[in-house]
């Protein structure tokens, strides 16, 4: 679930593309504009890592398409290669190739953007960007970063700490602070990394968010922490919200929880996990 994009800048995982240039250096001069659809795979790499903001979406985007190896050491060389920039906006190009790293995903794609947190790449306008991209792509941040983040005073920031707390119990106390945050997605991040990490604290926060703005993440906290409540909560969503069912009966069936089956046969009662007598 991505938090809530600073104002003129695009959702990191979002398709909609950039509403508003963000700071950026400029691209090395003296080369014609060249469309990365029509490059081989080779040409593609090379150019990668030197696109200019002007460019770089489409050559992110090809790249991601194409699944092309060696895509993310280029994507890695053009975060690097702005370091030192962006410290009153996020810079385009970073922002681009951490949604491009995230997409492409896997193993390669996260230790590169662990390194890239490590090593401090990303000024702090983009950090809340690095952070979403580490969080989908379950990498564990630092504590120390963790920390900072949560108590900014950006909220994109502290929402984006959020996501990727749930790997530090110390981090719990202040999720739990975070539940009262006047901003609302701050409180829901909370909310869903306290419920991943099975607390109870974050139930009446995750039971009104269900009914309000259900989700896949918000189920399956709820699912996690277990409680009655959440089974009935999510009982409520299955009836309220039918475009949504699937998603609570692929909770319920992955729950062992003595409230979960029930809840399964009164939803789906033909769901191969449903056992009759008749049977």
């Amino acid at each position: 679930m991505p938090g809530s994009a600073l104002p003129g800048q695009g959702d990191l995982f979002g398709g909609g593309g950039w509403e508003a240039p963000v700071r950026a250096a400029t691209a090395p001069p003296g080369s014609e504009p060249i469309d990365p659809r029509t490059v081989d795979d080779r040409l593609l790499l090379e150019k990668l890592p030197l696109v200019g903001s002007v460019d770089c979406s489409a050559f992110v985007d090809e790249a991601v398409r194409r699944q092309i190896a060696g895509a993310v050491p280029a994507l890695d060389a053009l975060c690097r290669r702005f370091k030192g920039f962006g410290m009153t906006h996020p810079v385009r190009e970073q922002t681009v190739a951490l949604a491009g790293l995230a997409a492409i995903g896997g193993p390669e794609a996260a230790a590169t953007v662990q390194r890239l947190i490590n090593d401090h790449v990303v000024a702090e306008p983009g950090l809340s960007l690095a952070l979403k991209a580490a969080a989908r792509l379950r990498v564990r941040v630092p504590p120390t970063i963790v920390h900072d983040a949560l108590n900014a005073r950006e909220p994109d920031l502290r929402a984006s700490a959020c996501r990727c707390a749930r790997f530090w119990p110390a981090a719990i106390p202040r999720l739990i602070e975070l539940l009262e945050d006047l901003n609302h997605d701050v409180a829901r991040d909370a909310a869903i990394a306290l419920g991943v990490a099975g607390r109870c604290e974050a139930v009446p926060s995750l039971v009104g968010l269900v009914m309000q703005e259900p989700t896949n993440e918000v189920i399956e906290a709820l699912v996690t922490v277990g409680s009655d409540e959440c089974f009935v909560a999510l009982g409520r969503v299955a009836d309220v919200w039918p475009d949504l069912r699937h998603l609570v009966i692929r909770a319920l069936a992955a729950s062992d929880h003595r409230l979960a089956t029930t809840l399964l046969r009164r939803i789906d009662p033909d769901h191969p996990m449903i056992v009759t007598d008749e049977r």
